[in-house]
């Protein structure tokens, strides 16, 4: 994959203003961002191999950013960034819940922003492992292929979104170990801890929910340490 194409970004907001701000902000920051203000020209011009990074407003003339969000979800598993204007719990707890994996509110700082899209992106690279050796982690029923991203339980399936993959291996690969929040946010966020508990809630219940086992659902993968975190047990 070639430096362009790995800095594109697709943007989906409908302030014209505010859409050629962060374009050209961008530009100098050496993104390529292709822009639309509407989710319904955005999602039909959506191609997950062509983005490694969506930036989405959640208020759009014609439909909700969510649904953009979701639909996005269902073909990619790229970095979501949620922008909105609204400094409320519900919408960012919503997005984070549909696969969003960071957000800002307006009004924000393009500096913030670049630092987040960049720092979402560190996260999403560093598990780019082609031509390496695989690396599998095993825990209870589950495999987790670290090489291929891919989740199995008892040889079913996890269709898990790159955020709750990384809590998933990183719990997993230190079983017995307790993580705070802070350090769980500062190790797959790779950005300081401001206190966005929310952010780890909300994919922390979303992770768990994916891991819950029809057939048995009082099994436990991830225990609440209340006051600390959480941790895997060891087997």
């Amino acid at each position: 994959m070639n430096n362009s194409i790995r800095q594109r970004i697709f943007l989906v907001e409908d302030d014209p203003a505010i859409g050629a701000m962060i374009q050209n902000y961008l530009l100098g920051e050496s993104f390529q961002v292709e822009m639309f203000h509407d989710g319904d020209s955005a999602l039909s011009s959506f191609d997950g191999e062509r983005y490694v990074l969506a930036l989405v407003d959640l208020m759009l003339p014609d439909m909700s950013g969510m649904e953009v969000i979701k639909a996005i979800r269902k073909e990619s598993s790229l970095p979501i960034i949620i922008i909105t204007a609204k400094d409320d719990d519900t919408d960012k707890v919503m997005g984070l819940n549909l696969g969003a994996d960071d957000y800002v509110v307006k009004p924000f700082s393009l500096i913030e922003l670049t630092a987040r899209i960049r720092a979402n992106l560190r996260r999403a690279l560093q598990y780019d492992k082609s031509g390496q050796e695989e690396e599998v982690l095993t825990y209870k029923d589950l495999k987790i292929n670290v090489s291929k991203r891919t989740v199995t339980q008892s040889g079913r399936s996890l269709n898990l979104t790159r955020t709750e993959f990384d809590i998933l291996s990183l719990l997993a690969s230190n079983p017995g170990r307790a993580f705070s929040k802070e350090s769980l946010y500062e190790q797959i966020w790779k950005e300081p801890y401001y206190g966005e508990e929310n952010v780890v809630n909300s994919h922390m219940n979303r992770l768990r929910a994916k891991l819950r086992d029809p057939r048995n659902p009082d099994k436990t993968y991830i225990k609440t340490l209340w006051g600390i975190g959480y941790k895997m047990e060891e087997e």
